[in-house]
């Protein structure tokens, strides 16, 4: 509820402007239980059609008029939900400017639990909500309006008003907390799905069908149970609601055929007196209602506001105007959290322009994250890393990697074209694009595709083959043309013609004076090395100088 009084006072013009079309709705809205009394009284009393036809012609432009009125309004209240894309953009660009190292050692990050609070914050601050909750003000008009009938009998419905906040308070809390439960088990439920569609091949050749069984019955002896008892308060909340509205024209009738007999009111006052009271209590069974939507609301901003309050990025640093291409380690240590041992101590070591270091290990031995590390993607705990004598935490990150040319072990891509992919907001020429395509050995499958370039990468590249993938993705660190050049067990999974790529390149940029970094166990490439840091060396990595 919160965030809809935020968002109203954020605009005090279109505040205003929506409470006063909504004064004109509930003051309108009278002219049905009037139109019902004077019928009763002038009409049916003495029989003159005049008056008959006068009082329809009444209710009929009036009625018009309301209808304009709440289009008018919701019109207006609609002017607020840009706002719900405006969240959209900035959680899009929040994730844009997290610290990498983030997103790296925060294995248990849901984004997918992200997008879900988008989606119930879009979906439900939506202009009818927000206008039940501005209407509860104005039953006021309404309750006015029975006290000037009879003030027994406004005093009756002002007291029944109270009942529906009561139930509300009962059920509320267990209500919401199910409603959480249910959120979060529903997650749990498409994250299976995903596992289950998108790892297709590795569950049914490595009958994994049974161990996704096992964690569905586990998920289904909780969600079954949370689902049934949710939706069983739900529904006696909401008949509660409907039960309030029912004794309330109960109590009306009754109370009102006592003070009609007694000559207090008439009929038609009695008539109108019941469909002020359900006029009255309507927009709070309204209100009600859209509660523990609300709540879910008021959860999902909470989880993108600790999103919001993650680390990010340091947009600042210094840009090296002549950067040379020097990179130097000096006691490098790194540690991942919550572990026991450092994955590397104290490494020294330098790289000059037209050198190539390699980083060598067995598998989990820490060559990706000293990459990661250079790449100033990882933070390291102790120690410093210098690009031409300038330390990198005091570099501007846009323009460190302006000058990386960087390939992971891991080629990741999304969702668009290869040639977005490849070259992001660049520009390229054709000719250069087209060489930097035979040089990686791509340009054959390119040329395969009725499309080119502009074939249609779906699945974020993953249906394409890991050596196609590995190709493109030195494509598209070629394309940036750094002069640090770092790669990530370039030629693992890849034939021997992309492997002789790969040597053809790393020559080439031995000639262009580059700064080559790799980690590989490929001899080929240790061959070339004039210094390999041996990271199966503990703690303290062994640098081997040829």
């Amino acid at each position: 509820m919160f965030e809809i009084f935020n968002r109203l006072k954020s605009n005090p013009n279109l505040f205003a402007r929506i409470l006063v079309a909504s004064l004109f709705v509930n003051i309108l809205a009278l002219a049905t239980p009037i139109y019902v009394i004077q019928v009763l009284q002038r009409y049916v009393a003495y029989g003159v059609s005049s008056t008959l036809v006068t009082l329809v012609a009444g209710i009929v432009f009036v009625s018009i008029f309301e209808f304009f009125f709440r289009n008018i309004r919701h019109r207006m209240t609609r002017e607020l939900e840009p706002m719900n894309q405006r969240l959209a953009d900035q959680v899009l660009q929040k994730f844009a400017s997290i610290k990498t190292t983030y997103f790296a050692l925060q294995k248990n990050f849901r984004p997918e639990i992200i997008t879900r609070n988008i989606q119930i914050i879009q979906n439900n601050l939506s202009a009818t909500n927000i206008l039940v909750l501005v209407d509860v003000p104005f039953v006021l008009i309404f309750l006015i309006a029975l006290f000037l009938i009879h003030y027994q009998l406004g005093l009756i419905v002002s007291a029944f008003l109270i009942v529906p906040f009561i139930i509300a308070y009962f059920y509320r809390d267990k209500i919401n907390s199910l409603s959480a439960s249910h959120m979060q088990l529903s997650v749990n439920s498409a994250r299976l799905y995903d596992n289950a569609s998108s790892r297709y091949d590795t569950v049914r050749y490595f009958n994994l069908l049974n161990a996704l069984k096992k964690i569905w019955a586990k998920l289904l002896e909780t969600i079954v149970p949370e689902r049934e008892s949710l939706e069983a308060n739900k529904n006696v909340l909401t008949s509660f609601m409907a039960a309030s509205s029912t004794f309330l024209t109960i109590i009306i009738i009754g109370w009102g055929a006592v003070l009609a007999v007694n000559g207090e009111i008439s009929v038609g006052a009695l008539i109108g007196a019941n469909i002020l009271g359900a006029r009255a209590i309507a927009p709070l069974i309204k209100f009600i209602q859209i509660l523990e939507p609300m709540n879910s609301v008021s959860e999902a901003i909470k989880g993108i506001n600790q999103l919001q309050k993650l680390p990010d990025e340091n947009k600042e640093g210094t840009n090296i105007a002549a950067f040379k291409g020097e990179v130097s380690l000096k006691n490098l240590t790194f540690q991942y959290p919550q572990t026991k041992n450092a994955v590397f101590e104290n490494l020294t070591c330098s790289v000059a322009p037209g050198q190539i270091v390699v980083i060598k290990g067995s598998n989990g031995s820490g060559k990706s994250t000293l990459i990661k590390s250079i790449a100033a993607i990882l933070e390291f705990q102790r120690g410093q890393i210098f690009y031409d004598d300038i330390e990198i935490n005091q570099l501007s990150l846009i323009w460190l990697r302006s000058n990386l040319t960087y390939s992971p072990q891991e080629p990741t891509f999304v969702d668009g074209t290869l040639l977005d992919n490849l070259i992001g907001l660049r520009e390229i020429k054709k000719q250069e694009m087209d060489d930097i395509l035979s040089r990686v050995d791509l340009a054959d499958f390119v040329n395969s595709d009725p499309k080119g370039i502009n074939m249609q990468m779906n699945n974020r590249g993953q249906d394409l083959p890991f050596g196609i993938r590995k190709r493109a993705a030195l494509a598209r660190a070629i394309a940036v043309g750094g002069q640090i050049v770092l790669l990530d067990e370039p030629t693992e999974s890849i034939d021997q013609k992309g492997r002789d790529a790969i040597y053809r390149y790393l020559e080439n940029a031995i000639s262009e004076k580059k700064t080559i970094i790799v980690s590989t166990q490929d001899a080929e490439i240790i061959k070339k090395a004039m210094t390999v840091i041996d990271l199966d060396s503990k703690p303290i990595p062994r640098v081997i100088n040829n």
